[in-house]
């Protein structure tokens, strides 16, 4: 069987980019430039790896356009097929837009976030899905080394969420998920969790990459429920927690049942195969030690994780650090990411680049315009950006249609789609919002200069 007739593939890309609104108001998130690429480019190009030929897209109706626009560009032989969120639900969550597509998915599926970038092949949470013919399979990723980056915009401290995984070493069961934040001190676990799986490891370090294996029965299941906006902040908690319980006990077949509440009932839905079951009891394979209990416990829901060896790289860039981070690193990155079957190309062939002062670490996009005199070190110039005569762009993301006047000197900023940096203007440490115009002559350092209207709060 071929992967993409056993798995289906889906990228959630109709996210706001809300913890990062400073550079997402004005661009798709998922087009958020990438060193060479737009961001959802690594997504697409990971599963065309993996071996799939298509992919549905989950995208905001308003952006679609602009997104195939993009994408055309790129290469890419994946075939997407979008589906789009009209503007009156764009704050659907991400088990929401499971359920948009639902009637689409017929077989198990592969979730993947467009805001995922990794070196990690797919292959190890898809064997382990396999193996024990899971429920679900969470891939999670290292954390990256602690490294000292000047972060734009206003000084602060950035606290990164963290998540307490708890894991059964012994068989890689995933029997805990729940936010940190969700306790103020300690938390317990069930005595029945401890005494079922007796070699369980808390992890507080580790990145849920928003890669899950959902059984087809797990797509249907979340239709019936009306409850689940989240994949990550409901769904998996409460299939987990699920793992422990027991099947209601048949109904009786000689009463007279109206309705047997089948829809909300999740063993309704995870039946196994009477063959599976039937091989399995006929095996010597057991899943774990210690104890005479059957394989698994006899648990018709099972939930694993895949922890991605030390050596590979995975980062989630839904904040301004984390942004920021892949970016200084990602031509560093660029040969891992792809498994050195793409040439890292710096300079798009149809960039304008008149000067002779651009670093070899620098990205120029397609249509970009740099004109002579002017200085580029570290930085990411991104399409139909043009850059005028006696300036200077230091460790900086200007991204699309941006125009800097002469004599502007930019360092450690990002410019947004749009923007207009008049003559004469210096800034360090800041983030120039989408539209904005900076008036000319001005400094300005550690800020974020945009129309304050034009951001949410959260």
């Amino acid at each position: 069987m071929t992967l993409q007739a056993e798995f289906q593939a889906v990228v959630l890309a109709a996210g706001r980019g809300s913890r990062m609104s400073e550079v997402t108001t004005g661009i798709p998130k998922c087009l958020l430039p990438i060193g060479p690429k737009p961001l959802v480019w690594y997504s697409l190009y990971k599963l065309q790896c993996a071996g799939f030929s298509d992919v549905i897209m989950i995208v905001l109706e308003n952006e679609k356009s602009e997104i195939h626009s993009v994408l055309e560009k790129t290469n890419l032989d994946i075939k997407i097929d979008y589906v789009c969120v009209s503007e009156k639900d764009e704050d659907l969550g991400t088990a929401e837009s499971l359920k948009l597509i639902n009637d689409k998915l017929t077989s198990d599926v592969l979730v993947v976030s467009c805001d995922f970038v990794t070196d990690v092949d797919f292959k190890g949470v898809l064997d382990i899905f396999r193996m024990h013919n899971a429920s679900v399979a969470s891939l999670l990723v290292q954390p990256q080394p602690n490294e000292v980056f000047v972060v734009p915009g206003p000084k602060s401290k950035h606290k990164p969420e963290r998540d307490l995984i708890g894991i059964d070493t012994q068989t890689n069961r995933l029997v805990f998920l729940a936010s940190a934040s969700d306790f103020e001190t300690d938390f317990s676990l069930p005595t029945s969790l401890l005494k079922k799986h007796t070699h369980i490891k808390i992890y507080s370090n580790l990145i849920d990459s928003h890669v899950y294996v959902l059984k087809n029965w797990v797509v249907k299941y979340l239709k019936s429920e009306d409850s689940f906006t989240s994949i990550k902040g409901e769904l998996l908690p409460h299939i987990i927690k699920k793992q422990l319980s027991k099947p209601p006990k048949p109904v009786n077949t000689n009463t007279s049942v109206i309705n047997t509440g089948d829809n909300g009932d999740i063993f309704a839905f995870s039946k196994e195969d009477e063959l599976d079951i039937n091989i399995r009891n006929t095996s010597s394979y057991n899943d774990h030690t210690g104890d005479l209990k059957p394989t698994y416990h006899e648990d018709s829901i099972r939930c694993y994780a895949h922890i991605a060896p030390k050596e590979n790289f995975g980062v989630r860039v839904n904040t301004l650090p984390s942004y920021w981070w892949i970016n200084n690193k990602i031509s560093e990155k660029w040969p891992q990411i792809t498994g050195d079957r793409l040439e890292f190309v710096p300079v798009h062939p149809k960039a304008d680049v008149k000067s002779n002062q651009v670093d070899n670490k620098c990205v120029i996009w397609e249509g970009a315009k740099l004109n002579e005199k002017t200085s580029f070190k570290n930085s990411i110039i991104c399409s139909n950006t043009e850059v005028c005569s006696f300036s200077r762009v230091f460790n900086s993301i200007i991204m699309n249609n941006v125009t800097i006047k002469e004599k502007v000197a930019i360092e450690n900023c990002i410019i947004c789609d749009g923007a207009t940096i008049e003559g004469g203007c210096q800034l360090k440490n800041c983030i120039v919002g989408s539209h904005h115009t900076v008036s000319e002559q001005s400094e300005h350092t550690n800020e974020v200069l945009t129309e304050s209207d034009r951001l949410m709060e959260f």
